[in-house]
């Protein structure tokens, strides 16, 4: 990315011994930025071959792994046998592009996937090529469109990726954002020198082009860095929600159900609100086993995950705590009242028939709840309360019915 600057430093041995740059040799300036580049390559592609599954690291793999032979192109000037122009065009044609995808990967892993703005912006891809053809014999006016665009699509990547984000998220972005807003600056420093520059040849003697050149290399680590700890940061807070998360349904677990339980008669406390705990036992359940094997079991109760996040249109949680039992939480509920009409709502959306491998089982569900302060004021008690009025649901000779019928 940042190969664009060793071109105007191919003049490196002409700067004055006076000038503010630390006096650096060319050749190890160069190393070090050679360095650089393949490092974040590989440090890309190993992140996108760990975390294949996390969108936009695949993108950024392919950003990382064109800044390398963008900076090698320039490097070859004086030894492979191609016009200089050329090579500059082509270079600055690489260094757009990968800009470009940065930011491409960036939407990708904030959730903002767009095949119609992807395909929009591989079509900017010839424009750029375009542009560097037509600028690369004047560096004062390639720096200007060249600069001003790297500027502008830096700036766009470093707020996409800080946006809306919090906590660990941001101090993870941070680096990255913080890292794109510095090479920012120094493209903008640059635009600002070749626009006070009265020739090419001024420009190109300036000391500050090393400057920019090896703080924008060096934020090239550091958006490597930051990338590769927010891939972390995903990874990590994805194996933390699969401890969280029933297997079979994808409902929320029995873990994640104690949890939300405790949060909720937290904040219930501190703000002087009811809310209503639901537990649900199927009714019947055992004999779907024995009758139509553990698989058939096991597609009944995903059938009962998807009515209770139906259900959750109403409601604010939904749970499974183990082999047939669910929970439901349900907030702002003051009155036994609320709560009885969202225990007639659930038991309407819950029963009933439904097809498992061609046979024909109905629903039945046995229903208890409690509601806080009224019926407890502890994970326990509330429980304990659910628990009893289920069972009591469950004796009730007229709701147990046949769960079971053959489909004619």
């Amino acid at each position: 990315m940042c190969a664009q600057e060793r071109w105007a430093r191919l003049n490196f041995h002409d700067v004055q011994p006076g000038s503010a740059m630390v006096n650096l040799d060319r050749a190890t300036l160069d190393l070090v930025v050679l360095c650089i580049s393949v490092i974040s390559m590989l440090v890309m592609l190993a992140v996108w071959r760990i975390n294949r599954d996390i969108p936009g690291t695949g993108v950024w793999a392919v950003a990382a792994s064109m800044i390398a032979p963008a900076f090698l192109l320039v490097r070859l000037i004086n030894v492979i046998d191609i016009p200089k122009p050329l090579i500059v065009a082509v270079n600055n044609s690489l260094t757009l592009t990968t800009i470009l995808l940065m930011l491409e990967g960036t939407l990708r892993f904030r959730a903002y996937a767009s095949k119609q703005r992807w395909l929009w912006s591989l079509a900017l891809v010839p424009l750029f090529i375009l542009l560097a053809f037509l600028n690369r014999d004047d560096m004062i006016r390639r720096y200007l469109c060249h600069d001003a665009i790297a500027a502008a699509l830096l700036l766009t990547t470093a707020y996409i990726l800080i946006w809306k984000t919090r906590d660990l998220d941001l101090m993870a972005a941070g680096i990255g954002a913080v890292s794109l807003l510095v090479m920012a600056l120094g493209f903008m420093l640059r635009w600002h020198l070749a626009y006070i520059s009265n020739t090419s040849q001024e420009l190109m003697r300036h000391p500050l082009l090393n400057l920019v050149y090896l703080i924008v290399a060096l934020c090239l680590l550091g958006w490597t860095y930051g990338v590769s700890v927010c891939c972390n940061l995903r990874a990590q807070k994805s194996i933390l929600e699969m401890a969280r998360e029933d297997v079979l349904t994808g409902l929320p677990n029995r873990r994640h159900v104690d949890e939300m339980l405790d949060k909720a008669i937290a904040q219930s406390s501190r703000n002087q609100q009811g809310f209503g705990f639901i537990l649900i036992d199927l009714n019947h359940f055992k004999s779907v086993n024995d009758r139509y094997g553990h698989q058939s079991g096991d597609l009944l109760l995903k059938e009962v995950a998807r009515r209770l996040r139906s259900f959750c249109r109403h409601a604010d949680f939904v749970g499974r705590i183990g082999g047939d039992e669910f929970v439901a939480l349900t907030f702002g509920v003051n009155q036994e009242s609320q709560l009885d009409s969202t225990l007639m709502r659930l038991k309407k959306i819950l029963e009933g028939p439904c097809t498992i491998q061609g046979h024909q089982i109905n629903i039945q569900a046995a229903l208890g709840c409690a509601m806080y302060p009224t019926d407890g004021r502890t994970a326990d008690k509330l429980m304990q309360t659910a628990d009893q009025r289920m069972y009591l649901d469950k004796s009730v000779p007229g709701n147990i019915l046949a769960a079971l019928t053959e489909k004619n």
